[in-house]
């Protein structure tokens, strides 16, 4: 897609290197600071380059286009030498993937992200990771709850604001004691956000299930405008879940907002239908 020439210097990429002085901040105030700096738009797509691991093996790579229509649609086309692979569409009840190499599709509920991101995993959840915006996790099923109605604790970063569904002390001694019953006595998932001061943008996010011991680290970097909007250019997934151990760090090109986008996904007559297992998965 093309950018009318009179857009050019408006919507330019500027690259943001510097962070304001942190100042002190409620928790609450935190949350709603994000909330208020996150975009309302409908739809938006990006380019993406991948380099991915499993168990320390051999990096591979490989590259795609991803777009969103908020809260209803992510497609994503994945490529190799500018050849696409596979086509994904996940809406909030659904995944389905299409092998266009092997004339292959799968389709399942929203359930089966668990089986991909080794962790439990809904349709807002990763939009928001992906989008780069600020995510409760785990949602406790409240349509009517504010995220800052949520009861966050303060934790310590020298940088970054740094909020937590538990706090500083009990943090540390999880960490040094380990879970120690903690999850049977208040929950087992902890989630811990590091904010940007000033432009309020989620730095990163930590995501800890004591009870399986599964955890995810999500990291953001290299902030750039375009047009009003903030966007990072490098996107860092790391996953542990039992014996699995997953890294995904992504390069993060032509963010754009665009009311146009389609979302085009229609199976062949001649593909055949399949079931995922851990060694096609």
């Amino acid at each position: 897609m093309l950018v009318l020439s009179v857009c050019l210097w408006a919507c330019r990429s500027v690259n943001v290197g510097t962070y304001e002085a942190k100042d002190s901040m409620r928790t609450s105030k935190i949350v709603e600071n994000v909330m208020a700096n996150t975009p309302t738009y409908a739809k938006a797509s990006y380019k993406f380059s991948c380099e991915y691991s499993a168990n320390g093996g051999t990096p591979d790579s490989f590259s795609g286009i991803l777009r969103v229509q908020r809260d209803s649609l992510m497609w994503v086309s994945l490529r190799s030498f500018n050849i696409e692979g596979f086509r994904v569409l996940i809406s909030s009840d659904s995944v389905k993937i299409m092998n266009r190499l092997k004339n292959e599709y799968y389709v399942e509920g929203i359930s089966a992200l668990e089986s991909f991101a080794k962790l439990d995993m809904s349709y807002n959840d990763l939009q928001s990771i992906l989008l780069n915006e600020f995510f409760r996790y785990p949602f406790d099923g409240d349509t009517t709850k504010k995220y800052d109605d949520y009861d966050y604790k303060s934790c310590i970063d020298t940088v970054y604001y740094c909020i937590s569904t538990i706090s500083q002390k009990k943090l540390n001694k999880i960490a040094e004691r380990g879970n120690s019953g903690y999850a049977e006595r208040h929950g087992s998932v902890v989630q811990t956000v590091k904010v940007v001061p000033g432009t309020f943008k989620v730095k990163n996010v930590y995501l800890e299930d004591l009870e399986s011991g599964r955890n995810a680290f999500v990291e953001y970097g290299k902030f750039t405008r375009t047009g009003e909007l903030l966007f990072p250019q490098t996107m860092n997934i790391y996953v542990e879940a039992g014996d699995f151990n997953g890294v995904m760090k992504f390069s993060i090109s032509d963010f754009e907002v665009n009311d146009e986008l389609t979302f085009p996904f229609k199976v062949p007559a001649k593909y055949t239908k399949i079931k995922l297992n851990e060694k096609n998965r």
